[in-house]
């Protein structure tokens, strides 16, 4: 038999004596509840801060062009006053480490297959020519990459190519000399895994921690390539749409001006 443990009490007593046991109950609920609240906010996804660091690699003796933009000839491509000209994402000096034996080359091209009739892409060990290939300018402008096939000879560890990226435009009907071509250039130099970098490669457990931790050793080729892989796969995502800007607006890396422009993907060889 229950028993009312407040009969006899005087009314004021038994008021609070009632409250107090509805904020004990209360209480039951509200600690699960708290703890199902802290799981859920800590499962929700985040932006990772990415932070590109240069590795410290002397300056080539030979000269390297210090800017993304102006590495060589406009040639016989219009200027459009709306676009950025061309730039390359790859391959100044800061950024031309990578680790694989055949990394993609990215660069943004404001023209499109009516504007840009082909292009050339070329890459040289000193006076040696290791990879030739013409190819096809995607339909829309944008950022394009370049990989080298697994035919041609791996990069060799510790050698520093040189690449040109060459632009096929037109030329004037006015004008009686040949067409000069849009060109790009830049420098790439694999290097090995350090065992500090693959102990924190492994320990990554999201794509966005790997880039991370490519960026924090200074191997911008594989930041930016897994990167704009990400972007190309989830283009609508606005979280990997801010950590892209924020990345290229870095100072070290200093691509603001194209960090808006759309990625793509890759040219196709003739």
């Amino acid at each position: 038999m229950q028993v009312n443990w407040t009969k006899g009490l005087p009314l004021w007593l038994k008021s609070i004596s009632i409250i107090t046991g509805i904020l004990v109950s209360l209480s039951d609920y509200s600690i699960p509840l708290l703890a199902q609240s802290s799981q859920i906010t800590s499962n929700r996804p985040f932006q990772l801060q990415i932070s590109f660091i240069p590795a410290n690699t002397e300056p080539p003796d030979r000269g390297t062009p210090p800017a993304s933009e102006g590495t060589g000839s406009r040639g016989d491509c219009f200027y459009k006053q709306d676009m950025p000209p061309p730039t390359r994402l790859v391959g100044s000096h800061p950024l031309k480490l990578t680790f694989e034996k055949y990394p993609t080359f990215w660069v943004y091209v404001p023209y499109t297959p009516q504007e840009a009739t082909d292009g050339e892409f070329s890459l040289q060990d000193g006076d040696s020519e290791v990879y030739l290939t013409h190819f096809q300018l995607p339909a829309t402008p944008g950022i394009v990459g370049i990989s080298l096939p697994p035919t041609v000879p791996p990069l060799a560890v510790g050698k520093e190519y040189r690449w040109y990226f060459d632009i096929n435009c037109p030329r004037s009907p006015s004008s009686d000399e040949s067409a000069a071509p849009a060109s790009l250039t830049g420098l790439v130099q694999r290097i090995s895994v350090s065992a500090q970098l693959e102990r924190e490669l492994n320990a990554a457990k999201t794509p966005l921690q790997r880039i991370a931790t490519y960026a924090r050793h200074g191997i911008w080729y594989e930041a930016l390539a897994e990167l704009a892989q990400l972007r190309l796969h989830e283009p609508k995502n606005p979280m990997l749409q801010k950590t892209w800007i924020e990345l290229l607006s870095d100072r070290t890396v200093d691509l603001a001006k194209i960090a808006q422009e759309p990625i793509v993907g890759k040219v196709i060889s003739k």
